[in-house]
């Protein structure tokens, strides 16, 4: 009968070789190597900083087994680079899982594939995790720390849970060197877009805002319930908001309903409702409220 030492093992072992299969060892800058997590048969997820060329980047998929590959875009800001091979290879797609139910604790095994074409791995814990995380001018779905060894040569590699599946991508480009793992879902979501435009966008309004307070006097002349808005300070000559009639000097107070007395909560409305979706803007301009309808614009990030 075997021990549960030898059962847990024989599953982690499992899962690991399983996993393994998806990931491949990524040459993008210069002899550094990488890891990369199989997308699609030609397609390649792996860690931004990684890549430093446009072309001729190799791709090692098993021992002896080599493929090029070119930059097909990259969001610096979520650490994340699509690869376009110049051929399809015979390894599966990774299996991506869900990463809600994650608790911090749950054991973890972060993988990458060597410039031997060996399968490496590191076990430990999840030391952190938070919700959505903003970082360089783009969103993250998810905050995930793992707590674990990682050497050279891990960034791009997979972190896998305990059913196997890929909870996301490593990476130690985006935390001053500390690995996090960037979630299946923002890989997903990005790769989907850099695919199809080779960049990503960031809806925006075009305009410059700074966070004021709305005396009672002002919000019982103008029937604004808000003690707070955004007074507009410019706005970009034909861009999204100027062209939906909105003048410097009026306070923003709600978008699409929601109260927009923090940036932040302006940019969450936008990032919900999208690029080229038309929303409600209330406002304020001398002393009355006003409704306007602003399209909202695409601003490329890289």
């Amino acid at each position: 009968m075997q021990s549960i030492w030898e059962q847990l093992s024989k599953e982690i072992s499992e899962h690991i070789a399983r996993a393994g299969r998806s990931l491949v060892a990524v040459d993008g800058r210069a002899g550094h190597t990488s890891a990369g997590i199989v997308w699609r048969s030609d397609l390649v997820l792996t860690a931004a900083h990684s890549v430093r060329q446009e072309g001729n980047i190799g791709i090692l998929w098993e021992s002896g087994k080599m493929v090029r590959a070119r930059l097909a875009g990259r969001l610096s800001g979520a650490g994340i680079a699509l690869l376009k091979l110049d051929q399809g290879i015979e390894a599966p797609p990774a299996e991506f899982g869900d990463t809600s139910a994650l608790r911090v604790g749950n054991l973890v095994v972060a993988l990458a594939r060597t410039r031997r074409g060996n399968i490496v791995a590191s076990a430990g814990i999840l030391g952190g995790l938070m919700g959505e995380w903003r970082v360089r001018g783009t969103h993250i779905d998810q905050f995930i720390r793992p707590d674990l060894a990682l050497y050279p040569g891990f960034s791009g590699g997979a972190l896998i849970g305990s059913d196997g599946k890929t909870l996301g991508m490593i990476t130690g480009g985006l935390l001053r060197g500390k690995p996090i793992t960037i979630p299946a879902s923002t890989l997903t979501r990005v790769a989907e877009e850099l695919l199809a435009k080779g960049h990503t966008t960031t809806p925006y309004i075009g305009l410059v805002m700074q966070p004021i307070s709305i005396g009672e006097r002002l919000q019982s002349r103008s029937g604004v319930k808000s003690a707070g808005g955004l007074l507009v300070m410019s706005a970009e000559p034909n861009g999204p908001a100027d062209i939906g009639g909105v003048l410097v000097g009026d306070i923003l107070v709600d978008l699409d309903g929601h109260p927009t007395d923090d940036i932040e909560d302006l940019q969450d409305v936008l990032r919900q409702r999208g690029v080229d979706q038309e929303v409600k803007v209330g406002l304020v301009r001398g002393g009355q409220k006003t409704e306007l309808t602003i399209k909202v614009g695409g601003r490329p990030l890289r």
